[in-house]
Parts: structure tokens; sequence; C-alpha cells
């Protein structure tokens, strides 16, 4: 059983799906697949294999890779405790061969799998476990790196015996070891946290145990692995129990998103991430491969709502502006069939989701009710106003998603009808520097990491989504995180997602997070649930 088994290449048939060459539309997403004919046959050993990024990393640091450039390498170099397995929806051993917590989620016990060694030659054993576990939550404060946030509740850990790492809470966490499978919860040798913020920075310096270890690198051109030969550790899950197909994993930087395609097509890369939806059908036409890695680990793309201008205090005005928005029609013109329509904040593969789209469904007449109850009435130009305002809000963004800025242009176009300007900075970084940390930009168009319940996302007060902390939303996190079964969890999780998009509409859900990948045709490679390429499994026909 391969680790994961979502949406892998079956959208190298998307020109038959009824797909134009230029058109982005279609009703129906791309169907997840366990095979495509492009995985048939035994994996062939040795080779090159060159992945190309969007853009280019200046900061390794294993907490700080919460951007996909970052954590798609680092997922080949560096190993975790646990993986998620998306086909059976469970957490499995990795590097812990067990884990187990007490009733109250406030002691979890991992047993350290013997002869793991990190690519210097020391050993992964329980005494380096604890050394990272205290990085991770309690941060290195001589080098200036910060607590990972998924280990808010982290108090200690202790070796005990041989082999078991016991670590303590300060708090119920039933999140915690699903935490505990996250890149950002890389183990890292502990020599590597010996070093300053630099050196930690730094891929020539980060010492893993993972599948691939850092060979060379030409600062913003690319980054070359070799593949460890005594590799023999992969998840429990994984198909490939030994060392990588491989020989060797080149990192390169495509920035240019109309070049991403031509790129894979005609091998001069053998896997390229952000193909725009335009794109897509053309390079399955060709021969080429279309690989849609869903999200599973990562929230639902979406618009966080800020409050700090006023424009958006009132409720009756969130509620508005989410069922103002034509989901449908985004699918149908900015998207592809790679894309799935949000059903709410969490993926719809994610453990605990509930599907609220009925809830969500467009429904602009009832809309403009509501921004009339909130006292928002149209002005001379049909742009709303109260007591001398403009219902003028504006959006920021990253420029990472190659569709972020089209679909808010079309969501400008529909809350102009309600009476509502939209100043679309989708995709303007210059722009997101300053906004990222300013209340008065009333959204922030992202996505986040969510390892089980919402709590590290929207809880603290400088969350980066809200930027604000709802205390009524604050106390449903702890109820989540301090559940003591697996069905009061997942009952729990499904009340976050309703208090925050339906009763408190805090953020407007859209797609489903998915990465949109390109290959060539001779490219095999699969994903994790955090769409990151998994490299120790990948390989390449001879062709």
């Amino acid at each position: 059983m391969r680790p994961t088994r979502f949406a892998l290449k079956a959208t190298a048939l998307i020109a038959a799906l009824g797909l134009s060459l230029t058109a982005c539309g279609g009703n129906s997403a791309a169907t997840p697949a366990n095979e495509s004919p492009a995985a048939a046959g035994e994996p062939v050993e040795g080779g090159s294999f060159v992945y190309a990024e969007v853009t280019p990393i200046n900061n390794w640091q294993t907490q700080a890779a919460r951007f996909y450039e970052k954590a798609n390498v680092l997922n080949s170099v560096l190993d975790r405790l646990t993986y998620f397995d998306v086909e059976s929806g469970k957490l499995v051993g990795w590097i812990a061969s067990d884990f187990s917590s007490n009733e109250a989620k406030t002691e979890y016990t991992f047993t350290i799998r013997d002869g793991v060694t990190f690519s210097n030659g020391t050993p992964l054993d329980a005494k380096a476990v604890k050394a990272n576990l205290d990085a991770l939550g309690l941060g290195i404060k001589k080098a200036q790196i910060q607590p990972n946030v998924d280990f808010g509740a982290y108090e200690s850990s202790e070796v005990v015996g041989e082999n078991q790492v016991k670590v303590t809470l300060k708090r119920p966490d039933a999140n915690f070891l699903r935490a505990t499978s996250s890149v950002t919860a890389g183990l890292v040798a502990p020599e590597t946290l010996k070093l300053d913020n630099a050196g930690q920075s730094s891929i020539a310096q980060i010492v893993g145990s993972g599948p691939f270890v850092f060979e060379s690198e030409k600062p913003d051109e690319e980054v070359v692995f070799s593949a460890r030969e005594d590799y023999a550790w992969a998840p429990e899950t994984a198909e490939n129990q030994g060392a990588a197909y491989l020989d060797e994993l080149v990192v390169k930087y495509l920035p240019e998103v109309a070049h991403r395609a031509g790129a894979a097509q005609s091998g001069q890369v053998d896997l390229v991430r952000g193909l725009q939806p335009v794109d897509e059908a053309a390079l399955a036409a060709g021969g080429g491969q279309v690989l849609a890695a869903q999200g599973v680990d990562l929230t639902a793309n979406h618009a966080a709502v800020r409050i700090g201008s006023g424009k958006l205090a009132d409720v009756k005005v969130r509620k508005a502006l989410q069922i103002g928005i034509d989901r449908q029609a985004l699918k149908d013109t900015v998207l592809s069939d790679s894309y799935v329509i949000s059903g709410s904040i969490l993926n719809r593969q994610a453990p605990g989701f509930v599907d609220l789209s009925a809830e969500l469904a467009y429904d602009p007449e009832t809309a403009k009710q509501l921004l009339d109850e909130a006292g928002w009435v149209p002005g001379a130009d049909g742009i709303r106003e109260k007591d001398g305002k403009k219902l003028e809000i504006t959006v920021s963004t990253s420029n990472n998603s190659v569709v972020i800025k089209p679909a808010f242009e079309l969501i400008e176009q529909q809350w102009r009808e309600l009476g509502v300007k939209l100043v679309n900075r989708a995709a303007d970084n210059t722009f997101l520097a300053t906004a990222l940390v300013d209340d008065k930009v009333e959204f922030f168009g992202t996505r986040q990491f969510a390892y089980g319940g919402l709590g590290p996302v929207y809880g603290p007060a400088n969350n980066s989504q809200t930027l604000n902390a709802d205390k009524e939303l604050n106390e449903l996190f702890l109820r989540e995180q301090s559940a003591t079964t697996e069905a009061e969890h997942l009952k729990l999780i499904e009340q976050e997602q309703r208090a925050l998009v339906l009763d408190k509409a805090l953020t407007l859900v859209l797609w489903d997070e998915v990465q949109v990948y390109g290959a060539n045709a001779n490219a095999h490679v699969e994903f994790t649930s955090g769409t990151a390429p998994i490299f120790q499994g990948a390989w390449k026909s001879n062709g």
C-alpha cells in the first residue's frame, strides 16, 4: 500500500473530460485515483529527477517550513515521528514504531524505532527525539527560534528506558499526535539544534535522517540532493521500505508560470508545481501529466476576516458576503477540474469535515437583505454607505497561487452587484508585507496547515488569519482539544467549522486546497496529505 492515494495522475486524462485548450471550465472535479496508466510497471532504479519549485528559498529552518517551497523539499530530508496515511485516514508509525496517550490527552509516549541514524552517522534515538521535541515545544531562545504553533500545549519530555520518550503537556491536546506528522515537526540531528539561527536556516547545515542528503547549492538557481543508500525506515505504509529509487534529486526554480507546462512537456524538468488552469488540458493532450495533489492537511482556500476597520464588525455583513459568492461560477470560469469547491474550512478528506454546502449556497437576494438590516444602504454610485463610510473593503494575498487573483476579480464583480466594492490586492506581495499584520485590511486570502482542530490557526490573539482572539471560539477550541474519545473529538471539530464559517462567518471559504503539478510522461510520483511530492518512492521510466 502506498503512502497516499489522492488525485495523483488521474488528471492526465483531463482532455477527455471536456476541457478546451483555452477554457478553464468544467463542472466535475478531476477524479482522484489510486493508480493511473503512468503509474503502471515496476519502478526503475537510478537516474536524476529534476523538480521545479515556484520561488527560491532563503530560510530552511524546520519550524519555518509552513510554505510549500520549503515543505515540499524538506519532506525528503527530514523524517517525522508519525505519518498520516490518507488511504486509511489513520496516523501510522514512522520513526516512532508505536505511540499512545493517556485518557486525558496530557501525556504521550513514543517508542522509537531501532537502528535509525542521521546522515552524519549519529543515532536518531530517544535522546535525540527529546531534544527535537524540546526545540519544537519550547523554541530555542539563543537561536531566536520560536516554538512550533502546533505544540502550544507542550510542557516537557523525558527519556523513559532505552527507547521511549514520554511527553507531558500543560493542558489536554487531542491534536498533538497528528502534529508530529507535520514537516514542521521534522527531526534534525542534535548538532543542528546547537547552531545559531543562520546555521539552522541553511540547507547545507541541516542534518536529517531522510532519504535524501544535501549535496550542493547554487543560490537562487538550484539545490542538489543525493539519495542515501542506507535509508531503511520509511513510514510503515510506504510501498518502498528502502532507499530511494532515484540517485539524485535536483530542485530548480521556475517563477514564470507560463513556462511551467512547457518545461514539463519538453522534459527540461520531470515535475513542476503551480500549473495555471489554462495550461492543464494542453499539457495532458501533449502526453504530459497533470497531477492534482489534494491538501488534506490544509484548510480550504479562504478569505479570513479582519474586523479592525469596523466595516465587517457586524456578523450580518460577513454572512451576506459569505452567501454573496457564487462558488460554482468560480469553478466554471476561473478554476479547472483539478479544483473542488469548498464545503467548509476543512478539506473534504480531512477527519471531521462537515459539508456546509447547502448553507453556503449563492443567495444574492438574502445577502442584500442582510446588508439592508445591517444599515448599509446603496449610495448614488450603487456602493452601500453607512455613517458616511462606503462599504469598500480590501483583500490581500501572496502570489503563490496561480488562480487567486482571477478568483477575487470574479468575486469583486459578484459583490459589486450587492453594492459592495472590493479592492483586489491579491497576488501583490509588496502590499501583503504590511497588510499581513494590519487588521484594517479586511481580508487575508490564504490556506493554512491544520492538523485536526482549528485552534492553532484561529486561536491566538496574534493569529495570522483574523488577528483577533474570539472568546467563544477559543472556549470551543479548548473543549475540542480536551476531547478524550475520537467520536467526541470529531463532533467538536464539526462544531468549530459551523461556528467559524456559519455562525460567526469569520472565514469565507472558496475551494479545497490543491496543488496542481505538471509532469513529463516518464515521471512517477505520489504525494503526501500535505501535497508534498514523495521523492523516496518516485522513479522515471526509460523512455
